[in-house]
């Protein structure tokens, strides 16, 4: 095959099989070696690929959970660009997704892309890195397998769907856990990871709550957990977290847009979602 075939090419289903084609595919663009993300990503949603003749040529992956939707790792190799190899496969994407809402985060470079495939900007996202100086709480707690049934109802109204695909291998991917509890109940939980073993900054994420006080106190001691540089993932409308991060060490590193087809308005009340699972998921 020449590499012209590539515009005909079919979109074929992606696995955990594939985790090593695309891992070489994020490397050819220069994305950070995070083999923890995409072997969960592929697990709990369903990989699109479009084979060149020498390797993964395209891929991205939709998240489907009730009617939300969420498009991630959307990658072309650089030898491909310009072949319309990134529309193909989120057109396909998109279809399969049926009558869900669709959002991604998009980078300024793939913004272009889905603007001309309908979607619409929701929210400007930046992501804070640094060292958390924030003395741990003693608010919260460490979450075990068991909170996990309290956790889903938590996080359903908040998403506005059933995210147990999404969550139900939380305590087998994250390093830390927590909750915070009010009158016996639940009130809000978080979560910190890292995308690959050998990266040193753990993501914090989700973070669902309440209020802005009890996100920052689940925030304040997984950072404590994690002992090193932790980054999280702020919608800058909301200044009660954005201020309060810059103020305790982290800085912002990059910026994304929250975009969804056609601009609908994400479900649930998003009130309560101070930061996504990851970018890839919401």
């Amino acid at each position: 095959m020449s590499t012209g075939d590539v515009r005909t090419a079919t979109v074929r289903p992606l696995s955990t099989t594939d985790l090593d084609a695309c891992l070489a595919l994020a490397q050819d663009r220069e994305w950070p070696y995070e083999d923890r993300k995409w072997e969960y990503l592929l697990r709990v949603g369903q990989g699109y690929g479009i084979d060149g003749p020498d390797g993964l040529a395209a891929s991205a992956i939709r998240t489907t959970s009730g009617d939300l939707a969420a498009i991630s790792m959307v990658l072309v190799a650089a030898r491909f660009a310009g072949r319309g190899l990134g529309e193909r496969i989120m057109r396909h994407a998109v279809a399969e997704s049926g009558s869900a809402t669709v959002h991604l985060h998009a980078t300024p470079a793939g913004r272009r892309l889905y603007e001309k495939l309908d979607f619409r900007v929701l929210a400007d996202v930046t992501a804070f890195t640094g060292t958390l100086r924030a003395p741990a709480t003693d608010r919260t707690r460490r979450a075990t397998p068991a909170d996990l049934p309290a956790i889903l109802d938590l996080d359903r109204p908040a998403f506005g769907a059933d995210r147990s695909n999404v969550l139900s291998g939380l305590f087998d991917f994250a390093d830390h856990v927590r909750v915070l509890e009010r009158g016996g109940r639940i009130t809000g939980y978080a979560a910190a990871w890292r995308a690959g073993e050998s990266l040193p900054t753990t993501i914090i994420g989700p973070v669902v709550a309440d209020d802005v006080a009890e996100a920052r106190a689940l925030i304040t001691d997984l950072a404590a957990d994690s002992g090193g540089p932790v980054r999280i993932d702020l919608d800058r409308a909301n200044t009660g977290l954005v201020d309060w991060a810059a103020e305790h060490g982290l800085a912002p590193s990059f910026h994304v847009n929250l975009m969804s087809v056609d601009g609908r308005p994400l479900p649930g009340d998003r009130r309560r979602v101070h930061a996504p699972f990851m970018q890839a998921l919401g």
